[in-house]
């Protein structure tokens, strides 16, 4: 007599794992819908243990709502559940992410997550690219790309919870978008020089105490959070040496430090002798404030504190930048600017300021294209400004900076037939 055949028992909400070929497989019955069909999940794993663990989390993600009936899920709903999961990354980052998958949902986020089609995203791109922003602009291709990213993501992600089976983003052409950021308006050499002039006579009639911080950014390239988020733990001078390990940057609730932008963002930055002059000097004037503050000071060991020793406001580098460059304006002094400004410090300003031209108006990210491009055009190889920048790779380096390099080898074309010797390279300023 012929042995019964051995079936897979399975009740409701147990589930059951099998061998099959070099692995296993599960399958667990999570509910039924109204018209009385199962909701079902199904998954491979390596191992036996594996599958029941797939299958035991498939149960508990589904008693907890997050795998909810397919036809009931909208894409906003889902769109909270992946942020919910995004839980490698800080929380600036994920508010970003929100903020751009809301582009979307403005559009589509009441639709059926079963109910997208590859139709529906190809006139969400249109009705991006024709959105209108602040300052009267329409949405720019940089900022439609991270949109589609962002909700690219969403839709894989219900891929790999069996809700949908297909991600109708794969049909989709992406926003085509600039790689990497582009630079900001830098510095040339001369200018750097009246920057350096204009700040260090503010900084000496008491009229720009954040100047040490805009003379670190411009040195070292450092971004305006990896700037204000130092402390003297991070700074040995001994050895001329910066160690970036934290940021000061906008949390969900206000300015919180965090890690830098990118594990690459961890770095050390060697500093040049002129940095390590206004910080020790910066040092020293920081140790009389603490005195003169007894129990009233704040023991954050930031660099670039308040007067009170407390972390001081990252727009705040906006504002000394900006003061700097209104100092930089001969037609300054025509005004009544000299109130609060002592007499005997008024005369070293006043030729500082004459000394030149106005400098255009820049920002703190400025002072790090300024770095990086002087630094090339010195012919400091890309890899080492890759390195003090902290990109991830030379390449985005390359890429940001291309027209620097580009004009550089222009320059340094040699024509072997010429019978007129090159002349000598002029001396130019160079930023220590």
């Amino acid at each position: 007599m012929t042995a019964p055949r051995k079936t897979k028992g399975r009740g409701n909400g147990q589930g059951t794992v099998w061998k099959d070929g070099d692995g296993y497989r599960w399958q667990v019955t999570l509910g039924y819908r109204t018209d009385g069909s199962r909701i079902t999940r199904s998954g491979r794993a390596a191992t036996k243990k594996a599958a029941h663990d797939a299958m035991n989390k498939a149960q508990a993600d589904f008693s907890r709502g997050l795998i909810g009936a397919p036809e009931k899920v909208t894409v906003a709903e889902y769109a909270e559940r992946w942020k919910n999961r995004q839980l490698e990354v800080s929380p600036r980052t994920a508010k970003r992410y929100g903020e751009e998958l809301d582009y979307a949902l403005e559009h589509i986020g009441s639709m059926r997550l079963q109910d997208v089609r590859p139709h529906h995203l190809k006139d969400l791109t249109v009705r991006l690219s024709r959105r209108e922003m602040r300052r009267g602009n329409t949405m720019s291709t940089r900022t439609q790309a991270h949109v589609l990213t962002r909700l690219r993501s969403v839709f894989r992600e219900a891929v790999t919870d069996q809700i949908i089976y297909v991600n109708p983003l794969e049909g989709v052409k992406r926003v085509k978008a600039p790689r990497h950021e582009s630079a900001g308006e830098p510095l040339d050499f001369d200018q750097a020089a009246r920057l350096h002039t204009v700040g260090t006579a503010l900084h000496a009639a008491g009229m720009c105490r954040l100047w040490p911080a805009v003379f670190t950014a411009v040195s070292v390239g450092l971004r305006r959070g990896e700037v204000m988020g130092l402390t003297w733990d991070d700074v040995d001078l001994e050895r001329s040496v910066l160690r970036i390990r934290q940021a000061r940057v906008m949390g969900i609730s206000g300015i919180e430090t965090g890690s830098p932008k990118t594990i690459n963002s961890r770095r050390d930055v060697h500093l040049p002798p002129s940095l390590v002059t206004v910080l020790r000097d910066h040092q020293l004037a920081q140790a009389v404030a603490r005195r003169e503050a007894g129990t009233a000071w704040m023991n954050t060991g930031a660099v670039f504190a308040t007067a009170l020793g407390d972390w001081t406001h990252p727009d705040n580098l906006k504002r000394a930048v900006e003061s700097v460059v209104l100092w930089s304006d001969p037609a300054r002094l025509e005004g009544d600017v000299w109130r609060g400004v002592p007499r005997v410090k008024r005369q070293a300003l006043v030729a500082a300021v004459q000394g030149g031209q106005k400098l255009p108006d820049i920002s703190p990210h400025d002072l790090r294209h300024t770095y990086a491009t002087l630094a090339l055009r010195r012919g400091v190889p890309a890899e080492v400004v890759s390195k003090v920048l902290g990109h991830a790779r030379v390449s985005i380096t390359l890429d940001v900076y291309r027209h620097v390099l580009d004009n550089e080898r222009r320059a340094t074309v040699v024509d072997l037939f010429d019978t007129v010797p090159p002349a000598p390279p002029a001396a130019s300023f160079a930023l220590n």
